[in-house]
């Protein structure tokens, strides 16, 4: 990441922290430690308020596939100027695989949700391809993240700034970070069937992640 950019990355990631130790009961639970060098990290997504708040699992710097938010003015830019993989419409998505994976072989860290939109919290939506594409283009660790808040948490939100409504979160949020994924099995199977190494890194990967989010409500706790 070049220097303007990591500096101003720093400088949100920074300011998101901020906000949310005064105004949220923010938790998350890691597995294990996460190894060094470029990494992709991956969650489920149900609300506008995960792109902000994901910046604050790692420390490290991030490349984040973002979508509607490309659109709204100033932001925009900002996300430009912090070097975020642009995914705001067909032509855009064309690029993301080979963004991300050009930021992966500088050894930098992509952050993507798989499902490419909100889901409803009732269950997760099926995986999009770009993942899978990026693991086969250049493999490295994938780090599954299940993200969660109550329900009673969760509203519709009309944003002046995007100039429509957003699904954000207060209060509640908790984020469980799990062991790092490799698939040489996939790696494989992709050198004769590139179709069926995909399908079996996105289920293995909902799985996972179905399962990060479900131990967070059984195992850890549920207020």
């Amino acid at each position: 990441m070049k220097p303007l950019s990591l500096f101003l990355h720093h400088i949100y990631r920074t300011v998101v922290k901020v906000g949310l130790a005064l105004n949220y009961d923010f938790f998350t639970w890691q597995e294990e430690a996460l190894p060094k060098g470029p990494k992709l990290f991956c969650s489920n997504h149900f609300s506008s308020s995960d792109v902000h708040f994901v910046t604050t699992l790692t420390n490290e710097p991030l490349h984040m596939v973002i979508g509607p938010a490309f659109g709204i003015p100033v932001i925009g830019s900002f996300l430009g100027w912090t070097e975020q993989i642009k995914a705001l419409n067909r032509e855009d998505r064309k690029h993301v695989v080979e963004e991300a994976v050009s930021y992966l072989k500088k050894g930098d860290n992509v952050y993507i949700f798989p499902e490419g939109d909100l889901n409803t919290q009732e269950e997760l939506m099926p995986f999009k391809k770009g993942i899978a594409e990026m693991y086969l283009s250049y493999p490295v660790p994938i780090v599954p993240i299940g993200l969660i808040a109550p329900k009673r948490r969760v509203r519709n939100k009309m944003s002046k700034t995007a100039r429509r409504e957003m699904r954000v979160v207060s209060r509640n949020y908790y984020a469980n970070i799990g062991k790092v994924m490799e698939f040489p099995e996939a790696l494989e199977v992709a050198k004769v069937d590139r179709e069926a190494a995909r399908e079996m890194i996105l289920t293995e990967l909902r799985n996972t992640i179905d399962s990060l989010i479900r131990e967070i409500k059984t195992d850890k706790f549920w207020s």
